[in-house]
């Protein structure tokens, strides 16, 4: 039984729909409105915004195909007032997502991130919060983490080692591009330039990456990835070991490769010798590596998924179970003094993932947005923890949360 028959018959003997929230109506959720509209025995019961056009539009996308009661609010504190199994959190910002975050979860109430960079920062908080309260928190279907943890799982489950695993890039790299080098590209893609620029200065596919490899146990290779040149074809050439003629000198590693996108890999090994006959004579390639892959990914058009996993399985998809990468903040430009940061895609900083080992008294991304340097920063460098004032807010207090956790260990 697939699982749309499964859903049906779970709604069936409970009864009555599932009911869900979401915050932020912006480009990945008027995507999330489209596709519950059309969810048998799901209703999306408000929908939470800062932007009233983008609210209203929201709003009349849903009403096309159902009638069932929807609050439309611009405060998260609408949240309290309607009864929930779900809240699907898609600002994108870390700040938000801690807010939604320490709404929910202490309610018992599942969570579900369309927001990478929150899972990022504090996604080994998350996890325990969740679990306190007997509640979900997951990253969506449909963000690259999951759909490459598809690839993973499969090759698991046909007793494959996972060597290296991870994504496409399809934007140009540069580390210093601002919303204002990208408004004309992001006019004709439709896009919020911010959102763009999180894309082309990288900071996207770190975070992305560094939630893989913290639900894996996975770590990176090298401080920023390599992020070579492949193609499907030769990629198994190149994330391997060294002894083998690859360029890694650990296994179990995430990276990223341009030619790829806007798909997700993984490089597979078997030492047995039929099982690689097999492989070759089923045009696999040659082994003992092989890549497996998936050539798209669907972004919030997947969420229908993620709900019915949740109601269904009990479990989150990913969820930090580690915490080896972190997303480091750095200077898009020199910095004076009492600058505010600003936000991810913005002009002052950009994300580079590194392992834990290299970012100790360095500043997470999720947690530099929106806060003041006290010290002058070139353009380039890591920022220091000690060197911005740091709010006292929901974000910070999970934040503190993961390091006593983390000590602990």
């Amino acid at each position: 039984m697939n699982q749309l028959d499964k859903f049906k018959n779970f709604v069936k003997d409970r009864n009555e729909n599932v009911k869900v929230g979401l915050v932020g109506a912006g480009q990945m959720g008027q995507g999330i409105v489209a596709q519950v509209s059309k969810m048998h025995g799901v209703d999306l019961v408000c929908i939470i915004d800062r932007n009233q056009k983008q609210l209203d539009i929201a709003s009349n996308r849903y009403k096309k195909h159902k009638e069932n009661e929807l609050l439309c609010s611009d405060s998260i504190t609408a949240l309290d007032n309607v009864e929930l199994d779900i809240v699907i959190e898609a600002t994108g910002t870390p700040a938000a997502g801690a807010i939604v975050a320490k709404n929910v979860l202490n309610r018992g109430i599942n969570l579900i991130l369309l927001n990478v960079e929150t899972e990022a920062t504090i996604g080994l908080a998350l996890r325990k919060e969740a679990e306190k309260n007997n509640a979900i928190v997951t990253v969506a279907d449909g963000d690259e983490p999951v759909a490459a943890l598809d690839l993973y799982n499969f090759a698991r489950e046909l007793s494959f080692d996972v060597i290296s695993i991870g994504k496409g890039k399809n934007n140009p790299f540069d580390t210093f591009a601002t919303p204002s080098s990208l408004t004309k590209e992001a006019s004709l893609k439709k896009m919020n330039p911010k959102m763009l620029t999180s894309f082309v200065d990288g900071t996207k596919t770190m975070v992305e990456m560094t939630a893989l490899a913290n639900f894996l146990d996975f770590n990176i290779d090298i401080d920023g990835m390599h992020g070579i040149e492949a193609t499907y074809e030769n990629i198994n050439q190149y994330y391997i070991p060294k002894k083998d003629g690859g360029l890694l000198d650990e296994s179990q590693v995430v990276d990223f490769a341009f030619g790829i996108a806007p798909g997700v890999f993984a490089v597979i090994y078997s030492e047995d010798d039929y099982v690689n006959y097999e492989m070759e004579y089923l045009k696999m390639g040659k082994g003992p590596y092989w890549t497996l892959a998936r050539p798209y990914h669907l972004t919030s058009l997947e969420i229908p998924r993620t709900i019915r996993h949740i109601m269904l399985e009990k479990y989150s998809k990913l969820s930090a179970q580690s915490w080896n990468v972190e997303v480091v903040a750095y200077a898009k430009q020199d910095i004076e003094p009492g600058t505010n940061l600003g936000s991810i895609g913005g002009d002052y900083i950009y994300g580079k993932a590194q392992k834990i080992s290299s970012s100790i008294g360095l500043l997470p991304i999720g947690i530099a947005e929106d806060n003041v340097v006290t010290k002058a920063i070139a353009k380039g460098n890591p920022i220091a923890i000690d060197e911005v004032d740091a709010q006292d807010n929901e974000l910070c207090e999970y934040w503190n949360y993961q390091n006593q956790i983390l000590d602990s260990d």
